[in-house]
């Protein structure tokens, strides 16, 4: 995810860029999951735990480089990168829904749809060459343009649309209650963490511009933090 050709960079990386969201995802996690346990908080906890596990092995593939299994553990961890996100659309979609108490089948459905679709990262990574980490590229990831353009694709399609749409339904649905400004604060958090979806791939494909590259894994900790508290202020506290 994060990578860099020097090793005092990578070192940077895997321990304030990627460890640092493991920690605070695990932490994110455990409070929701002590707090309570419904369907919302179960889902709110699942997207902190996949994040976790998401940087986890994207940490594994930098110490493992220069072996085979860094690619491994690489793609997989785009695969749930890709997945963990779209779970923040079906936990907006649960609390638009939340009044309502929508069958349960819906909700794993949607889990299992999105979840599917995410496998494309292996189909075009790995048996189309989407996605190349060995010898030949630094040990630095590099992305064909099919796997970007059907990376953005999927990420406007099926997570940042449909998120929009709920977004909007759900600033609806809340109207007038007290619970108006954390609606306000989720909503904001959400997008705070899209912006990074799109910085972490600009940082693994920008690889020309060096300041971009330079100051972002110092820009990416603050504001993945900003957008996990939110997360967890707004709707982690007191669910109703």
């Amino acid at each position: 995810m994060l990578l860099q050709g020097f090793l005092e960079q990578r070192i940077i990386i895997v321990l304030i860029a990627q460890i640092w969201p493991i920690i605070y995802s695990s932490y994110f996690a455990y409070k929701l999951l002590k707090r309570g346990k419904n369907r919302a908080i179960f889902t709110l906890s699942g997207f902190f735990i996949s994040l976790a596990l998401t940087f986890f092995l994207a940490s594994l593939s930098v110490l493992l480089s220069y072996t085979p299994f860094a690619y491994v553990a690489y793609i997989t961890s785009i695969y749930f990168f890709f997945f963990t996100h779209s779970l923040l659309v079906i936990f907006t979609w649960v609390l638009v829904k939340l009044d309502e108490k929508s069958p349960i089948w819906k909700f794993y459905l949607g889990i299992t749809f999105n979840g599917i679709i995410s496998t494309y990262v292996f189909w075009i990574g790995f048996y189309l060459n989407g996605i190349r980490l060995d010898s030949s590229t630094g040990w630095i990831p590099m992305y064909s343009w099919v796997f970007l353009i059907i990376s953005w694709g999927f990420l406007f399609i099926f997570v940042i649309i449909p998120e929009i749409n709920l977004s909007f339904k759900l600033v609806k649905v809340f109207e007038g209650r007290i619970l108006k400004r954390r609606i306000t604060l989720f909503i904001v958090s959400v997008f705070i963490e899209f912006s990074l979806v799109f910085g972490l791939f600009l940082y693994n494909t920008w690889i020309e511009n060096t300041i971009f590259r330079t100051f972002y894994p110092f820009i990416f900790p603050p504001l993945g933090t900003i957008a996990a508290f939110l997360m967890y202020k707004s709707f982690g506290k007191e669910l109703e």
